[in-house]
């Protein structure tokens, strides 16, 4: 298609504080169990990392909904650089987990109000910018 476009590499940041690891099928699996609480309150889920010392990290996916409650499930992950919190719509981020293949898959962010990138681990080829939402 001809025409002109956004630059898109304007927003993608050359490089990463914090870069979580996940096993593709967990994180679309706790995704797809967060996404039932949080469609109905604005598809809304926080990711909250927690470092473990001695073993993997831990990343706390909640959601909540006045409406069916609240939803808390929790994924190992390997984590480097240092731990955050940071929301995003669900919907997105299963979305693009639909279509990643590989065993695993990285989320880098800088900080909870910059866009993040999600890629198959191991490949560049494959880049997706979720935007986090801000939560009060």
């Amino acid at each position: 298609m001809e025409g002109n476009y956004p630059d898109y590499k304007a927003i993608m940041p050359t490089n990463y504080r914090t870069l979580i690891t996940f096993s593709t099928p967990a994180f679309q699996k706790a995704c797809r169990q967060a996404e039932i609480i949080a469609r109905e309150g604005n598809n809304v889920v926080l990711l909250k990392v927690v470092e473990n010392g001695e073993g993997p990290a831990r990343v706390e996916l909640s959601a909540t909904s006045e409406e069916t409650g609240q939803s808390e499930i929790v994924v190992d992950a390997a984590l480097s650089g240092p731990a955050m919190n940071i929301a995003f719509n669900v919907r997105y981020l299963r979305e693009v987990l639909d279509v990643i293949r590989t065993p695993s898959v990285v989320l880098e962010a800088n900080a909870h109000n910059t866009p993040a990138m999600i890629c198959p681990a191991g490949s560049s080829h494959f880049q997706h910018i979720v935007m986090p939402m801000h939560v009060g």
